[in-house]
């Protein structure tokens, strides 16, 4: 513990058991630990410089101090000599805080001036000493309306501990929600303060300002203010409606951002991929004949390659590298000849014994996604001289998808290969059946020379 916290802390270090041999399981529990550790060292540095606490954090404040003068009420003792020394140290202790009040008596249980006037002493609410007492009293404590900037706050660690992004992909994620909390300019402002009428001006104002705006953006935008408001009115228990709620356009015939390669441009694409380095060109293949996401493919680990297996696949499970879009996306993938002549020289000049081991370590990394991303689309704008923006790496999946469509394979076997949607009837194959069944589909999508439209 940092040195000048300790007294309030109560302890010198802490030691915490991760009850895991998981490493990607061990990664995200120590990520958890450290950001509690963090936050309670904030506050309890904000504590000790005199500064008024954030709202949700005054109730865990004034229990750390009854705990670390062992009178908080669920520390009673069992038996009853005990409790009477417990119950006359709360009452010792309460009135040595009422002591330490400027000018404070009590008139029929009531702090008033020591002059005797029937002015009700002020006392700080947001004080954690305060807090305490109130506690100690019995009383229920204050229904405390947050900031904004308070709710969303405590919104992002809840949500961070909830989806356990990877550190990059979170500060993304946070990046965009406080871009959308900062352009309300209120930040100090009470969250109850914030109407639905503000929320309309506010909608306008984004889009005079942001005239190049989609629909989609717009609603993400509203979206993500929407999700702070409703998370704080749900953990502060507030008896008002989400201002944000309804406000979003409702978009109809909505077109697919990006469109699939054409034959053509799917032969020149592979052509282009095999001028890359080896990560990114087998990453590339692994795309096409996949249609897997970037970086289902990009951040595999060794332990997801399953080459022994009578039909090679790709075990497509949650790593420490990248967490899957769903639980959808958790799926088994069969390697068709193409990509295993790919990827067996690569595999024999760079094994690991470490299962954990990224097989692509230049973007099986925190942030990898973004730099294969723009190698790839690189190779669509730069080498292959396409402006269409429809088109881009990721239109390899899409790609996959028409393929499917056109050779017709069952929506089951669809869904099990690309990751979309419920596998009912796909679920009733064996395992090493399905994974026969999968591979026979992508061999045919893979003979196709014409699909889609």
């Amino acid at each position: 513990m940092p040195k000048k916290l300790v007294h309030l802390w109560g302890k010198t270090s802490e030691k915490v058991k991760l009850e895991t041999k998981d490493y990607a399981l061990a990664y995200r529990k120590a990520a958890a630990i450290n950001l509690e550790f963090e936050a309670k060292a904030k506050r309890l540095g904000q504590q000790l410089e005199g500064k008024a606490l954030p709202t949700e954090h005054l109730n865990e404040a004034a229990r750390d101090i009854l705990v670390r003068e062992g009178i908080h009420p669920q520390q009673i003792p069992t038996n009853k000599k005990d409790a009477l020394k417990f119950f006359q140290k709360q009452d010792e202790w309460k009135e040595q805080w009422l002591d330490v009040l400027p000018g404070y008596t009590e008139v029929d249980g009531k702090p008033n001036d020591r002059g005797g006037s029937d002015t009700e002493y002020e006392i700080d609410k947001r004080n954690p000493w305060y807090q305490a007492y109130k506690v100690l009293n019995g009383d229920k404590g204050l229904s405390i309306t947050p900031t904004i900037t308070e709710a969303t706050e405590m919104y992002l660690r809840v949500n961070a501990r909830k989806k356990k992004r990877t550190p990059a992909n979170q500060k993304k994620h946070e990046r965009l929600i406080w871009r959308a909390i900062n352009a309300l300019g209120c930040p100090d402002d009470l969250i109850t303060d914030f109407n639905r009428l503000r929320a309309s001006q506010h909608k306008e104002v984004l889009e005079r300002i942001n005239p190049n705006w989609k629909a989609d953006t717009l609603n993400k935008a509203l979206g993500m203010l929407s999700a702070v408001f409703k998370f704080a009115i749900w953990q502060y228990e507030l008896s008002i409606t989400n201002p944000w709620s309804g406000l979003k356009d409702e978009i109809l015939d909505q077109k697919d951002a990006r469109r699939s390669f054409t034959p053509d441009e799917l032969s020149l694409y592979g052509e282009e991929l095999d001028k890359l380095n080896p990560e990114a060109r087998l990453i590339g293949h692994l795309m096409v004949h996949t249609g897997c996401r970037t970086m289902e493919c990009a951040g595999l680990t060794h332990a997801d390659l399953q080459m022994q297996n009578n039909t090679p696949h790709l075990k497509l499970r949650p790593n420490h590298i990248r967490s899957l879009k769903n639980k959808q996306s958790k799926r088994d993938v069969p390697l068709i000849d193409k990509a295993l002549d790919a990827l067996r020289p690569y595999l024999a000049q760079t094994k690991s014994d470490d299962p954990k081991a990224p097989v692509f370590p230049r973007y099986g990394r925190d942030g990898g996604m973004d730099a294969i991303s723009q190698l790839l689309n690189g190779v669509i704008r730069k080498r292959m001289q396409i402006d269409d923006p429809t088109l881009v790496s990721y239109s390899t999946r899409h790609t996959m998808k028409d393929k499917m469509r056109t050779i017709r394979a069952t929506a089951e076997l669809q869904h099990s290969i690309l990751g979309h949607g419920k596998r009912t009837d796909a679920d009733n194959y064996g395992e090493g059946e399905l994974l026969r069944y999968l591979l026979e589909e992508l061999e045919k999508a893979d003979a196709l020379t014409h699909w889609g439209n």
